[in-house]
């Protein structure tokens, strides 16, 4: 599986296209949808499903064109569960505390977990924000200690890391 960080406007988001062969995913669809779509078209890549970790307005801004443009199914808290699309097979987690609809996106096989703002390199997100929730947070963090320590974080801002790097810096875990 092929990832491409696409970084997006002025809160510099992430937002990440994954594909396989001609097959795509698109997490967090921020916004600049002309600079989505000319990396899907470049690629030729067919768009499958749109995955979004939580609904902040830096993470859902070109949500809707992409939705109703590619006609594809979006994955989210609603969706939590295991899936198989095309090929790619993945878990949708409840990663609450940054907010009340927080998930992320697990790949199994690659170790790869798509965290939103629920972890950063070397910090957590904020709890204070609407739907923010410590204790939540608190809870998320501890699943998170489960994972493959070997597994990749893609965080909706800021540099990708991993959780054994995290588990010895990051001083909430």
């Amino acid at each position: 599986m092929k990832i491409e960080r696409l970084i997006i406007g002025p809160l510099e988001n992430n937002v990440y296209i994954l594909s396989q062969n001609t097959c795509a995913i698109l997490i967090d669809p921020s916004g600049e949808k002309e600079k989505i779509e000319t990396y899907l078209k470049e690629n030729n890549l067919e768009l499958l499903a749109i995955f979004i970790t939580h609904y902040h307005f830096d993470h859902i801004g070109a949500l809707d064109y992409f939705k109703d443009t590619y006609k594809v199914d979006v994955y989210d808290y609603k969706t939590i569960g295991k899936y198989s699309i095309g090929p790619f097979k993945f878990k949708v987690i409840p990663t609450k505390g940054h907010s009340l609809d927080s998930v992320s996106f697990y790949f199994e096989k690659t170790n790869d977990l798509f965290v939103g703002d629920f972890i950063f390199k070397g910090d957590i997100g904020r709890t204070d924000l609407e739907g923010g929730d410590e204790d939540e947070m608190a809870y998320s963090l501890r699943l998170l200690k489960e994972f493959k320590k070997e597994t990749k974080l893609y965080p909706g801002h800021g540099d990708l890391t991993t959780l054994v790097y995290e588990l010895l810096n990051n001083e909430y875990l």
